[in-house]
């Protein structure tokens, strides 16, 4: 089993750290036609420019896409495409057990630019459902990770994302939302692994899951790899 992880890709008319973002939806599908996954994880922050042919594209080229919604989205689309995971379910990949949490928290909750927010109570409600049943938890939202992110705030949005993991209990968190470089790996505990990556035009960055092992490239390039048992302890 082969899995591609991507996030934040950004597809959008306009530049971005001086980048234009306009061509990420096209630089994907050609990372999957040389990658040649069995599954792609996305943390969420598609775009604007994604479209429901896009997502046909990536379903047909791709047997399983799974994933949740950030705070830059077109959930018009998003809605229809068949990508995003049903919060509390529990999605397994040959043998993984793989879910996720949409959004990013705010305290009151709320809608932004067509995208929902989620207050600290709907975040952990979905953490609790799924607490104790995963090797995989992805999320958009960034956890409180000082060790990794120096200048990450004492929020309530990173402090809820962190209470998540440590309710649902998985092997590995598959983030984003930070763009602090290509990527980020960091154990939260001894039995919990952190992997952010970014994707946008400027890092074009992924990771390949395969053989219990995590492979970082940028563009096509490789960066890093690291071995991790993908099976969470009991």
């Amino acid at each position: 089993m082969k899995i591609l992880f991507i996030s934040d890709l950004h597809c959008e008319a306009k530049v971005f750290r001086g980048v234009y973002e306009g061509y990420a939806c096209e630089w994907l599908l050609s990372i999957i036609d040389g990658v040649k996954p069995d599954a792609l994880i996305s943390a969420g922050d598609w775009g604007s420019l994604v479209s429901f042919n896009f997502f046909q594209e990536l379903r047909r080229r791709v047997p399983v896409v799974l994933s949740v919604y950030g705070n830059h989205e077109r959930m018009d689309v998003l809605l229809k495409s068949g990508v995003l995971m049903e919060e509390g379910r529990v999605h397994e990949l040959n043998g993984l057990r793989i879910g996720g949490i949409h959004g990013i928290v705010s305290p009151k909750g709320g809608v932004k630019k067509g995208v929902p927010r989620r207050t600290p109570s709907e975040f952990l409600s979905v953490a609790r459902r799924l607490a104790g049943k995963l090797d995989i938890l992805v999320m958009h939202e960034v956890p409180y990770l000082p060790e990794a992110y120096p200048d990450v705030r004492r929020d309530i949005g990173p402090l809820t994302a962190l209470k998540a993991i440590e309710i649902v209990r998985p092997r590995l968190v598959l983030g984003g939302h930070m763009h602090r470089g290509c990527y980020t790996i960091h154990e939260v505990t001894r039995n919990v692994l952190y992997l952010r990556v970014d994707s946008s035009m400027a890092e074009r960055c992924y990771v390949v899951l395969e053989a219990d092992s995590i492979i970082v490239y940028r563009d096509e390039e490789f960066v890093m790899k690291r071995g991790i048992s993908l099976r969470a302890s009991p």
